[in-house]
């Protein structure tokens, strides 16, 4: 498809939705008539038009996702969630999926011809989510999170005048009621965690609506703004503070206790799920094999580096002192910043990469209503134009928490982990990648890139910048590495272990503080994200997928007589924007090899 913006017309909108659920026509003709050829040209013609209106559709139909990406024009709104217009939703995409069926696929090439499949298996994706996952009606964070997103994406960003933004905002605050409704119209069969974790969520949501967001609009005008303007908008967010308050009474007093569901996916569901949106067809089965192998020769590894920093101590105690050579938490966000500019200087000096930019991201305090994590990357959507910040957020450690929890929580970053985090989060990793967005061919591919391959090429630039040195030969740099190999790993194992084979959280816990080397409260958060994100295996997925095709495409190039130039390989593969599964067909042209094995 062409690099131009997604064009957004109302009237296309509607000819979409109809078009999409109406009866198949065949092109050129009427089914009881003679149908003429269709040039090669018209058949190019009708996939890019199908492109343009579905996309079109999607972001009319998830308009707080439409602001994540850079699309403004549904600012205003939140998604009508009613068990009703969800049906509607699902049988529209079923319908996109008749149109996107009646294409000749034949008469496709480059980039249209893969893109097809990454369009394909987003649909399929979503009508499985819908569907067969069914969040909203088993995870009342759903409906906070639809919340607490479609709020922040409006005020964390500059895109427009602060009193615009918060028109769009006051509009969002409105419509609140009717998710909250929804969503205790539809919740049934909740598992008694998700409804713990929504309450939590949804106060954080209640603090960010009284304090984050008052204070992230005055920091960008907002006592500029017409004094009625200010006085309906600070009625309207307390308002809406009101109203999420009530849903967590409402979590709290009745639907916690007849939260009695199960939030394992199952075996099949979990196999379709990760096919449809990471690409990767493995069973089960064969992904406990691969991961289990993996393990046992990391933990081989961290031997061989543990025995460099202390030959009389165990792994499990060089890894524990490890862990507690950590900065103080007010010392966090000025060594991540200080981290920034060695690694950018790093990359430049190893020629690991074209940088296309001079800029670096901010480091800040995770906002309270996004802290299930550790530490993560806030960027803007690959279409926004005008606000482009970048944010490297950093879980901070919580008030409320003992002191033996707000202990454990820094053990995470440890000097080695914290520079390892550094990498992921920003360079060469998830910043990175956001610079490279530019030059992803296709809208497609900007809008439905997989966590596989977001998250994979952040954690296989931990991997490969200690590989090209960085951290000077220091066992301890290669540990901290390697801890959060394992760490993704036993994410990898929990992924299964809760999903498909059903063993209890608490064994689960137990066995990823081992195989992580983490303390058993961080473990346990970890383990908790798990139920509710049941492929976070794609980290360390995507990962190996990048290293194998690294070698493949190194053996490939000297088949040919060619060098491989590992600078040139990151370049090409971050242009691609294309699960690895399916670039391996484009840098290694013919290829048939599995892309994990």
């Amino acid at each position: 498809m062409p690099r131009a913006p997604v064009r957004f017309r109302s009237a296309l909108v509607l000819l979409a939705c109809v078009s999409a659920c109406a009866a198949p026509r065949t092109l050129g003709g009427t089914p009881e008539s003679p149908v003429a050829p269709v040039p090669a040209a018209a058949k190019s013609e009708a996939y890019d038009r199908l492109v343009r209106e579905y996309l079109d559709w999607f972001t009319a139909a998830n308009p707080t996702r439409a602001t994540r990406l850079g699309f403004h024009m549904h600012d205003a709104h939140l998604p009508d969630v009613s068990a009703e217009a969800l049906g509607r939703k699902a049988e529209a995409l079923r319908g996109w999926l008749t149109r996107l069926e009646q294409l000749d696929r034949g008469a496709l090439n480059g980039d249209a011809a893969v893109d097809l499949h990454v369009l394909e298996n987003a649909i399929r994706a979503e009508l499985a989510e819908l569907e067969d996952e069914r969040p909203w009606e088993r995870n009342p964070a759903w409906y906070v999170g639809l919340i607490s997103g479609g709020l922040a994406s409006l005020s964390s960003r500059e895109f427009a005048p602060v009193d615009e933004r918060m028109r769009s905002l006051r509009s969002r605050m409105a419509r609140i009621p009717e998710v909250l409704d929804a969503a205790k119209a539809n919740l049934k069969g909740v598992p008694k965690l998700w409804a713990q974790l929504a309450v939590r969520d949804a106060r954080g949501t209640v603090a960010y609506l009284r304090t984050d967001l008052p204070q992230a609009l005055e920091a960008q005008g907002f006592s500029r703004v017409d004094a009625a303007e200010r006085d309906a908008f600070t009625q309207a967010r307390e308002e809406a503070a009101l109203k999420v308050e009530g849903f967590v009474t409402w979590l709290e007093e009745e639907l916690l206790p007849r939260a009695d569901g199960d939030f394992r996916l199952g075996r099949e569901r979990f196999e379709k799920k990760l096919a449809l949106e990471e690409h990767v067809t493995l069973s089960a089965d064969q992904l406990r094999d691969i991961n289990e192998r993996a393990i046992r020769e990391y933990k081989a590894w961290v031997a061989r580096e543990a025995a460099k920093v202390d030959p009389k101590a165990t792994p499990e105690q060089v890894m524990a002192a490890l862990v507690k050579d950590h900065p103080k938490a007010e010392e966090l966000i000025p060594t991540a910043r200080a981290q920034l500019v060695e690694l950018q200087r790093f990359v430049r000096e190893r020629n690991i990469l074209t940088l296309p930019s001079d800029l670096l991201p901010t480091v800040r305090e995770a906002p309270p209503y996004a802290r299930l994590g550790f530490a993560s990357m806030d960027t803007p959507g690959p279409f926004e134009t005008k606000a482009t910040e970048a944010y490297y957020n950093i879980t901070p450690v919580e008030p409320g928490w003992t002191r033996e929890q707000k202990a454990q929580h820094l053990t995470y970053f440890n000097r080695a982990g914290l520079l390892g985090i550094t990498v992921h989060e920003a360079i060469p990793g998830h910043f990175v990648q956001l610079l490279y967005g530019a030059r992803i061919p296709t809208d497609v591919r900007k809008v439905f890139t997989p966590a596989s391959l977001v998250e994979g090429w952040a954690h296989y630039t931990e991997q490969m910048m200690v590989d090209e040195g960085l951290g000077n030969g220091d066992p301890r740099v290669r540990l901290g590495q390697l801890r959060r190999a394992l760490q993704r790993h036993a994410r990898w194992y929990a992924a299964l272990a809760l999903h498909v084979y059903g063993e209890p959280l608490e064994s689960v816990a137990k066995r990823y503080a081992e195989i992580a080397y983490f303390e058993p409260f961080p473990a346990l958060r970890e383990v908790e994200r798990g139920t509710s994100d049941p492929t976070y295996l794609y980290y360390a997925l995507g990962r190996m997928q990048i290293l194998k095709l690294r070698d493949d495409y190194r053996r490939h190039l000297e088949s040919r007589g060619e060098t491989f130039v590992l600078k040139d390989f990151h370049d090409r593969f971050l242009q691609l924007g294309l699960p690895v599964s399916l670039a391996r067909g484009v840098l290694i042209p013919g290829d048939t090899a599995p892309s994990l094995e």
